[in-house]
């Protein structure tokens, strides 16, 4: 019955990928308050989050390897929770209280989080409720302050590392290896194959050296740009990562993968074929039925009026990323930082001079996409 007593730790996230602040808040805790339990919460989804995280069953597979690299394998007081992915919906914290307060009905309940999430907390449902029944353990990261606000918390002693998950998924999505993940972590995401590895294992078999760095190069600048662009992360990594997927394929094979209605086009500019045979092949090799992706990738050649925001970022960071070497290009993609709708109106007109100066065919709905471009700037 003492042991009951003793306090719970909760400790909630989309841990996608698990982190060292992540094991480096779980330690701290249980250093401080020496818990009958620490649970670590994968939510099924995030209402706070515009993404999908990697399915539970991975992420609960890299949090056991990020666990086991500090030290904190094999404690029984540690434990992996599947209630909110077990529920396969949004599941807000207050609900995740009061499923850990039935089960420990005599413990005292702390919430742990870093202090990048404590000025939020009063936008959470019910912040009422959880303050009732938990007491908020919050550890300090870099940039954010926790002597202000007006929320109770009890403070974790020590000073914590920075927790980018947006930053560290964009990291993955290009193939690298962050130091901020442990190595079992990392290991975990090659063996499953996990933030997009797959496609970047097939797209490097598919292209050239030359072609598949200027995916990488792509990609790159997309993630950068998603969020002005108003794009979700995944969706700007998959959408430039294929974006080629068809350009190393030979011409007859592109043809044969392009729609009827693109035959009259093709007669004029060959070279457009890769774009509607790649979002073919997006569809028909890798798997992909997001509309919004398939679009992204058929349009990033000609753009057309009307298209959507994914298809704009993917059709600019086509144009500007950093292994073009024309100077536009450059020009470009600093313009996007500051201004993305005039920075893909300009990659628009850069590709239209480019093709009218070479006595190239262009597209209509190249010159459709400029001239609505026009109309939207007149009224």
């Amino acid at each position: 019955m003492a042991q009951e007593k003793k306090p719970v730790v909760i400790y909630g996230g989309s841990f996608d990928p698990p982190h060292r602040g992540h094991a480096a808040l779980a330690a701290a805790a249980l250093r401080q308050l020496r818990p009958a339990a620490l649970y670590l919460v994968p939510g099924f989804r995030t209402p706070f989050k515009d993404y999908r995280p990697v399915p539970f069953a991975d992420r609960a597979a890299m949090l056991k390897a990020a666990l086991s690299g500090a030290g904190l394998g094999g404690r029984s007081e540690v434990k992996i929770s599947s209630f909110e992915a077990g529920l396969r919906r949004v599941v807000y914290t207050w609900e995740t209280v009061a499923h850990f307060s039935a089960l420990h009905p005599r413990a005292p309940l702390y919430f742990l989080m870093g202090s990048d999430c404590l000025a939020g907390f009063p936008g959470w449902r019910r912040p009422s409720y959880l303050l009732k029944n938990a007491r908020l353990l919050v550890g300090l990261r870099p940039g954010f302050s926790i002597g202000r606000g007006g929320v109770p918390f009890t403070a974790l002693a020590g000073r914590f590392p920075e927790a980018d998950s947006t930053a560290l998924r964009g990291e993955l999505f290009l193939g690298r290896r962050p130091s901020r993940l442990q190595p079992g972590v990392l290991e975990v995401i090659r063996a499953r194959e996990l933030y997009l590895a797959r496609e970047r294992k097939l797209l490097k078999a598919a292209l050239t050296p030359r072609r598949y760095a200027h995916t990488l190069s792509a990609t790159g600048l997309a993630l950068r740009l998603a969020a002005a662009a108003g794009v979700p992360q995944q969706k700007a990594a998959a959408a430039a990562l294929l974006h080629d997927c068809a350009r190393d394929l030979p011409a007859a094979e592109q043809l044969r993968l392009c729609p009827p209605r693109t035959a009259a086009a093709l007669r004029e500019a060959p070279v457009l074929a890769h774009a509607w045979a790649g979002a073919a092949l997006a569809k028909k090799k890798y798997g992909v039925t997001d509309p919004e992706v398939l679009e992204a990738i058929s349009l990033h050649a000609t753009g057309a009026p009307g298209m959507g925001p994914l298809a704009r970022l993917v059709y600019l960071a086509d144009l500007a990323n950093e292994g073009r070497s024309f100077p536009e290009a450059r020009l470009v993609r600093e313009l996007a930082f500051l201004d993305f709708p005039a920075a893909f109106k300009a990659a628009n007109y850069v590709k239209l001079v480019y093709a009218f100066a070479g006595g190239g065919w262009v597209h209509p709905l190249s010159v459709g996409l400029w001239n609505s471009l026009q109309e939207k700037k007149r009224s």
